[in-house]
């Protein structure tokens, strides 16, 4: 188990590991709840798409809820450039 300190103002550090487990990035926004005397923390899930590292590469992930990328898709969609 990890622990950490709370600041005089309040303010917890959450450490590298879990940081990076949870993708989070200066400027995300997470949400707090208490289940069983337990703090959940939760990311806020973006409502736009980010790019993550993945295995060296840099992917593009959707948000969720977004519609399916298909190829009919995309095919669309690049069809509105000239």
């Amino acid at each position: 188990m990890t622990t950490a300190k709370i600041s005089t103002k309040g303010q917890l550090v959450i450490p590298d590991r879990f940081r990076k487990a949870m993708h989070l990035r200066a400027g995300d926004k997470v949400s707090f709840s208490l289940e069983e005397g337990k703090l959940i923390l939760q990311r806020d899930e973006p409502k736009r798409a980010r790019l993550v590292e993945k295995g060296g590469r840099k992917v593009l992930v959707a948000p969720p809820g977004a519609p399916p990328m298909t190829p009919e898709l995309l095919k669309a969609l690049l069809a509105d450039f000239p």
